[in-house]
């Protein structure tokens, strides 16, 4: 596997993680939109540290 694809494979791990955890966050403050939104940040920074 390149180097390149497996930088991708994590990013977009950490992504779906983070949507996923945000969307669950969202709900509970009741705001889903904005859990998407950390999510989303998170995941990508998450993604980002697995390389």
């Amino acid at each position: 596997m390149s180097e390149e694809k497996k930088k991708t494979d994590y990013l977009g791990m950490g992504l779906g993680m983070g949507v996923a955890m945000g969307a669950s966050l969202g709900m509970l403050m009741d705001n889903i939109g904005f859990g998407i939104a950390i999510g989303t940040a998170l995941g990508v920074a998450i993604g980002t540290a697995m390389n």
